[in-house]
């Protein structure tokens, strides 16, 4: 395939080209089809057992895509594909799915695109999207869930539901993000330097923060934390404790979410919420 697709590209330039007449419909086909020309064009041909490789790995991502696209084949505006800067940054992912595989989170990443290839999509959150899929590969599992842990102590909200509902629903949510215990203070400085959070600055000996997600809670609201402590010990809430020490130990107050780490940990945990990506920001 690459032989016959032979182009003239200046300097400091990106060629993309796709070899064929492209009547693009809503359908996954297409879509898949853009992606491996993409991904054959500009990713270059190394030794033999490399390049298989990065086949293998490129086809786990179509599956992906193909998952996600199904998923919101309502909502997604299937002529946003034959855009050039959508294609950019299709290219951006089949070459970062190449040489990391799953290391590059290719379901969050088939998710975020699927997000900005919908006919309702704000300018705004394609932006945040366009520099959260360059950061989301060069993240680790717990680099996310702990962007997912800042989301749940700073953004979420369960309204008022009762204490033991929100201790049920983090019961599995904090399964899904149990990787932020390992986060280690590198870690942190890591994720600050790719613009997903920033530093308090000044922080307060002592204040600690009642996590947001508590805040709606009847029989919690208007507690302090250490109330929350005692009374959460005496009910057996113990994923909302959980929830409050893994908090603590990880230096969350000490931080808040930027738009691409709020982005980015709202999208970990979308398998437990209903928010609309689209309406955060």
């Amino acid at each position: 395939m690459l032989e016959k697709q032979k182009q003239q590209i200046g300097n400091n330039s990106t060629g993309i080209q796709v070899q064929r007449d492209l009547v693009l419909g809503p359908n996954y086909t297409d879509i898949r089809a853009i992606f491996l020309d993409l991904f054959q064009l500009n990713f270059p041909k190394v030794q033999e057992i490399a390049s298989k490789t990065a086949d293998e790995r490129v086809e786990k991502l179509l599956e992906e895509l193909e998952y996600s696209f199904r998923k919101h084949k309502d909502v997604i505006d299937a002529e946003k594909f034959t855009d050039p800067s959508l294609q950019y940054e299709m290219q951006s992912i089949a070459i970062n799915v190449a040489r990391r595989g799953e290391k590059s989170n290719i379901k969050l990443l088939t998710e975020l695109l699927c997000t900005v290839a919908s006919r309702d999509c704000p300018e705004l959150i394609e932006l945040i999207s366009s520099e959260s899929l360059k950061i989301i590969p060069m993240l680790s599992k717990k680099h996310i869930d702990y962007l997912s842990l800042m989301v749940l102590s700073s953004n979420a909200s369960m309204g008022n539901n009762s204490a033991v509902q929100i201790n049920l629903t983090l019961q599995s949510t904090l399964k899904h993000i149990s990787d932020s215990e390992t986060v280690t203070a590198g870690d942190i400085q890591y994720i600050a330097c790719k613009g997903a959070i920033e530093s308090r600055g000044i922080s307060i000996k002592g204040m600690r923060l009642v996590p947001s997600i508590l805040k709606k809670s009847p029989e919690l609201k208007g507690m302090k934390l250490d109330d929350i402590k005692v009374y959460c010990s005496e009910n057996n809430l113990e994923s909302i404790l959980k929830l409050i020490d893994l908090i603590e130990k990880c230096a969350v107050d000490h931080f808040h979410l930027m738009a691409i780490g709020k982005l980015i940990g709202w999208l970990n945990l979308s398998k437990f919420s209903n928010v609309d990506i689209k309406k955060l920001f």
